[in-house]
């Protein structure tokens, strides 16, 4: 792997299904952005470029980035989007309601002068990670190739199936691999992503989980768009404690 400065490299290499998993982890909120690609193949997508754009094309440099994928668009998953995309000269890749979504995010920004960190904002305020940065080039929100449920990538010999998995954000996908799905943040270790601002929902993200922990099978690989991976049979016992939790 091509060294990398930034908070965490990782890498994941599934012989038995074809997969390549690389994890790249940058932002204020140690955001995942997964590169991924077939052994000994050079193509490859990025999902999720959530900062320092110039790192993470350095990173990739010895791979053809064929697209960049959203798993949705809250602020963390894409800071780093209009300079990567130039830098590796690569498509965005996004359900169609990712635009709407992100000019709900950015009109929220400019209101206030911060991004929503949601349970997180009030700590991290003081820090100054979350103030919106006038002079960064932000996304325009346009989408070259929009990604509906079912829509398939072809990736060298990889294929990718996005699923539709609102509750988080109305955009929100996940891609499913050979043996492995990229969640975004509908779906962590310990249960769904938080659902207590504007345009989520609680019972919209239990369904959508309700999908994952049960179309596969238990030894399925669950990487989120934070912090560690997980397995479909780790979580899937605790789904009615997270209903009843309600969070």
């Amino acid at each position: 792997m091509t060294p990398y400065d930034g908070k965490l490299a990782d890498s994941l290499v599934d012989e038995k299904n074809g997969v390549v998993l690389r994890r790249y982890v940058t932002g204020a909120l140690d955001t995942n952005t997964w590169v991924v690609h077939a052994p000994g193949s050079r193509d490859a997508i990025l999902v999720d470029p959530a900062d320092e754009a110039e790192r993470l094309a350095a990173a990739v440099q010895d791979l053809r980035i064929q697209a960049i994928v959203l798993t949705h668009t809250h602020w963390d998953h894409v800071l780093a989007l209009p300079l990567l995309a130039d830098l590796v000269d690569a498509p965005v890749l996004a359900h169609p309601a990712a635009t709407a979504v992100w000019a709900y995010e950015l009109n929220h920004a400019e209101a206030r002068g911060y991004w929503d960190a949601g349970t997180a904002t009030d700590a991290l305020l003081p820090t100054g990670l979350l103030r919106l940065d006038p002079a960064r080039r932000l996304w325009d929100g346009r989408i070259d190739r929009e990604l509906s449920d079912g829509a398939e990538l072809v990736i060298g010999d990889l294929v990718v199936r996005m699923i539709h998995t609102p509750g988080h954000t109305p955009d929100g996908v996940t891609l499913a691999l050979p043996g492995h799905l990229l969640t975004g943040d509908t779906l962590f270790p310990g249960g769904p992503g938080l659902t207590g601002w504007p345009l989520s929902d609680f019972d919209t993200i239990m369904t959508s989980v309700d999908h994952l922990l049960t179309g596969y099978d238990v030894a399925t690989g669950i990487h989120p768009g934070h912090g560690d991976s997980t397995t479909v049979g780790a979580e899937l016992p605790s789904v009615e404690l997270w209903r009843r939790r309600g969070w």
